[in-house]
């Protein structure tokens, strides 16, 4: 998955004045709205003269929808030697306050003909309708021009393949449902189809890689389908670790009702797998593929093309000194014609396995036969002493 960074939104903020003694928590803050705008009105709960310090700044967040990571600070043009420290607090009522950030530094230097800054101002993601900066009393107010929120950062999914097949119902288990794939895929993803709305039910995920093996319990979920047609909410993707089993159980809990009527469907969602070959002899090349006998062959990336990377969209992507030495293209397919044909597809008898097996077993057997025979000898009575 990669990462989108979204951009600063410019955010409503208002200034905070009152008596220097009280600080800011000392101003009693209403925001309301008319028109369609905001109106800020303070009071100070202290009585004190008309107030004239800044002391702070009121945030409106409250029409973003998205948790906040960072304030982007924009000061005057002519502020050039600002050094503060900010603390940052968020609020939903106004009243009860939650600090984000004890003492941020904020700073703008100017000497000889250079300039330092530092304006961005980081937290912990929050959602809340209100957040406030202001410092500590006795220390120069900080001048702002405007303050823009950095929405947190979002995880993009790679798109991913998806089989999707019906299930049959367990007549063996009332509330299992069977399904096969039709072929090993290694998927990290799953999604239950319901056929009945508003069903919602627990259910455990079981699978295993042929018929003979004992089913391998994968991972336990909630899945609903809520709604009316075209306005249904239903349950998201189930992430589990990459599974490349082609047969799958389902089982619900019937203390719920089950799943009602129909029988689901399940997809199944993977990444798909890019390989990078070195090109070694004259083209074309042959990709054989399909063999039960086949043994793993590949490298790591990393070791065949050093520097090599993965980019946000899936695509191998070199490093800029790959590149400068590295022509890496693009292959295509041709067309597909058999070679060996289904019987490739079936791994062949191991003789070593099978002779070693036979030794082990001979030799228990050679074993058995000479316990047998001192058995039979110690059961026997001693003979008879001469005659006195």
């Amino acid at each position: 998955a990669s990462r989108a960074r979204p951009t600063p939104l410019p955010l409503p903020s208002f200034a905070l004045r009152g008596a220097a003694a009280a600080g800011v928590d000392g101003v009693e803050v209403r925001i309301e709205r008319q028109g369609g705008r905001a109106v800020l009105r303070m009071n100070d709960r202290a009585a004190a003269p008309a107030p004239a310090l800044l002391l702070g700044y009121l945030i409106d967040a409250s029409a973003i929808d998205q948790p906040l990571q960072a304030f982007a600070l924009e000061l005057p043009a002519t502020a050039d030697d600002v050094v503060a420290r900010v603390r940052v607090e968020a609020s939903d009522d106004l009243a009860r306050w939650t600090t984000l950030v004890g003492e941020a530094p904020v700073l703008r230097l100017a000497a000889g003909g250079q300039r330092l800054e530092r304006l961005r101002i980081e937290f912990t993601p929050r959602r809340a309708k209100y957040f406030r900066l202001s410092w500590a009393a006795g220390t120069p107010a900080l001048p702002l021009v405007a303050v823009g929120g950095e929405p947190a950062v979002t995880l993009i999914e790679v798109p991913r393949q998806w089989q999707q097949v019906a299930g049959s119902a367990d007549r063996d288990a009332a509330g299992s449902y069977r399904f096969d794939l039709g072929g090993q895929f290694p998927a990290d993803r799953l999604r239950l189809l319901l056929r009945q709305p508003n069903s919602v039910a627990a259910v455990e995920l079981l699978s295993r890689a042929n018929d003979r093996d004992a089913w391998r319990r994968v991972t336990t979920a909630t899945v609903y389908r809520l709604g009316a047609t075209g306005q249904e909410v239903v349950s998201p993707e189930i992430a589990i670790a990459p599974n490349s089993d082609r047969y799958w159980l389902l089982r619900v809990d019937q203390r719920g009702g089950g799943l009602g009527a129909g029988v689901p469907e399940l997809a199944a969602g993977w990444l798909t797998r890019s390989l990078v070959f070195a090109a070694r002899g004259p083209t074309p090349f042959q990709l054989a593929f399909g063999s039960g006998s086949a043994q793993p062959t590949a490298y790591p990336i990393t070791t065949l093309v050093p520097g090599h990377r993965i980019g946000d969209d899936g695509q191998p992507v070199a490093s800029a000194s790959a590149a400068a030495s590295l022509a890496i293209g693009q292959a295509s397919t041709a067309a597909m014609h058999t070679l060996a044909g289904e019987g490739a597809r079936r791994a062949g008898i191991d003789w070593q396995r099978w002779g070693l097996w036979g030794s082990l077993l001979l030799g228990v057997a050679l074993l058995a036969w000479m316990a047998w025979r001192l058995a039979r000898q110690l059961a026997r009575p001693p003979p008879d002493g001469p005659a006195g």
